[in-house]
């Protein structure tokens, strides 16, 4: 079973517990059709789930790095009529989790440490002109990086107080605990009543994706 099947069960499960659409996703993940005939699929049981739509995208992230690692490869996929049909359809799909699963992925094929200074500065390029979409988006993670050496309870205080609007606003929390100790097996209960649901479910879905 991959990384991404395991994360997509553990994220949707993390969440709240509901084995029917973890398992429904699981098999949408194996299957061999297209990946827009599986995006019909995945949309279709998570339509049937009310209670975790406010994961859906996060799950469709993890649906993406999944299709992503299978095609990586194939040198001319990605330029392929598939692929470009791919990229106009889901233009307004996903969240910037996917880049922190892609970045994942490309730091076990070189087998290299998981470093926060490494994903923003060496993956996402921030302080390069060209990327300073990248550099507006993660710009309160560059400003508050030490906070990987804090505890919980400084992080929390400090996400309270980011702007309502922010891209990674959901994702600030469990991102800075994960490069804390991004090779933990499980989440420390000191964080359990601490994160809200979104957030543990997210830490859950990226440990499970690194280990």
């Amino acid at each position: 079973m991959s990384n991404a099947i395991k994360a997509v069960d553990a994220l949707i499960n993390s969440f709240e517990q509901n084995q029917e659409l973890a398992s429904a996703i699981t098999t949408v993940f194996e299957s061999n059709e297209t990946f827009l005939f599986k995006l019909k699929n995945f949309d279709n049981h998570f339509s049937k789930h009310p209670s975790h739509e406010s994961i859906q995208e996060y799950a469709f992230d993890i649906m993406m790095a999944h299709h992503l690692e299978s095609n990586n490869d194939d040198e001319d996929y990605f330029e392929s009529r598939e692929w470009e049909d791919i990229e106009e359809k889901t233009l307004d799909r996903g969240t910037e989790l996917l880049n922190m699963l892609l970045y994942i992925t490309e730091v076990q094929d070189a087998e290299a440490p998981i470093e926060v200074e490494d994903f923003l500065y060496e993956f996402l390029l921030v302080d390069e002109d060209e990327f300073q979409d990248e550099h507006r988006i993660y710009e309160e993670l560059i400003a508050n990086v030490d906070l990987v050496d804090e505890n919980v309870n400084s992080i929390i205080e400090v996400a309270k107080r980011l702007p309502e609007n922010l891209e990674i606003r959901e994702l600030f929390v469990p991102l800075i605990l994960f490069f804390n100790n991004p090779e933990a097996r499980e989440i420390s209960r000191e964080y359990a009543d601490k994160l809200t649901k979104e957030e543990y479910a997210l830490l859950s879905g990226m440990l499970t994706f690194a280990n």
